[in-house]
């Protein structure tokens, strides 16, 4: 337990907080499921908190590391009633301590959240948007591109330059968990897209998609939102990729809401955006 002020302590989150985890996500109308927490506390190299109020829990925050390149902190949540108390401050900037030395401090934020993130000196990076589709939609036209129902074995290191550092970890996550969302489209022997994505309490999550074209990046697309069963489906994209957000548009996509990206220090691994279809999420980057 380390003591930030006489009301606030922090501590590590382990996996029995899960449960008080979950009801925070709840409260905020969040897409994760517990094996999203899980995926998360078990990848901790020590930028995981709890923030305790008073001896009550009180919020969260989370932070994977890609390397020596750069960190991601997520999952910044605060009961609300316990907001306005300085405690989602306290979890960031024990985040940033912790990710300080490890590369760039990279984080998705809401609009909400821009200004506090500025105050504590990030720089917006990239804006991103919220698309959703209804779960009852039919698939109107067919996969443009030779998609393949599996993802290659060597799909990390193919995907670290263009996500900028090597996430294996995460890679491996969602195809285990959801293996019925990974595909890949091979063009004249060589794979130019792969897309993987996972369910949620809310929505589908399609995401990443990685593709050299539009034409792979649809096909990936189509073959993701027919495995989605009638579901729900959310996938987060860069704002300024405007062909692309037309067609998601085209297949009956429309705005939820807006993120930006943001980083703290040199931005010296930013990987290949225009090759980035779909994140994997604002936890995971």
């Amino acid at each position: 337990m380390h003591s930030i002020s006489e009301n606030i302590k922090l501590r590590k989150l382990t996996l029995a907080d899960i449960p008080f985890a979950m009801g925070l996500k709840t409260k905020a109308n969040w897409n994760q499921l517990v094996s999203d927490w899980e995926f998360l506390i078990k990848a901790d190299k020590g930028g995981n908190f709890v923030a305790e109020y008073n001896g009550r829990n009180a919020g969260t925050a989370t932070t994977l590391i890609y390397q020596d390149k750069f960190s991601w902190i997520g999952m910044v949540l605060v009961d609300p009633a316990f907001r306005g108390l300085g405690i989602g401050t306290t979890l960031l900037n024990a985040a940033i301590d912790f990710a300080r030395d490890k590369g760039t401090v990279r984080l998705d934020a809401t609009p909400q959240g821009k200004k506090l993130y500025e105050k504590l000196g990030f720089q917006t990076e990239r804006e991103l948007l919220r698309l959703e589709r209804g779960g009852s939609m039919p698939i109107s036209g067919h996969s443009p591109a030779a998609v393949i129902k599996s993802i290659p074995d060597d799909l990390a290191e193919m995907d670290a330059s263009v996500f900028g550092a090597n996430r294996g970890k995460v890679l491996r996550y969602l195809n285990s968990n959801s293996p019925d969302y990974a595909c890949s489209v091979i063009e004249d022997g060589k794979v130019t897209g792969y897309c993987l994505g996972r369910s949620g309490s809310n929505y589908e999550h399609i995401g990443p998609l990685i593709a050299e074209n539009t034409d792979a990046a649809r096909g990936l697309l189509i073959t993701a939102l027919e495995s989605c069963r009638d579901k729900p489906v959310i996938v987060d994209t860069f704002a300024d990729n405007s062909n692309w957000i037309d067609f998601l548009k085209s297949m009956g996509f429309k705005i939820q809401r807006p993120l930006i990206r943001m980083y703290l220090g040199n931005l010296n691994h930013p990987g290949k955006p225009e090759m980035q279809y779909a994140i994997a999420g604002p936890e995971l980057g």
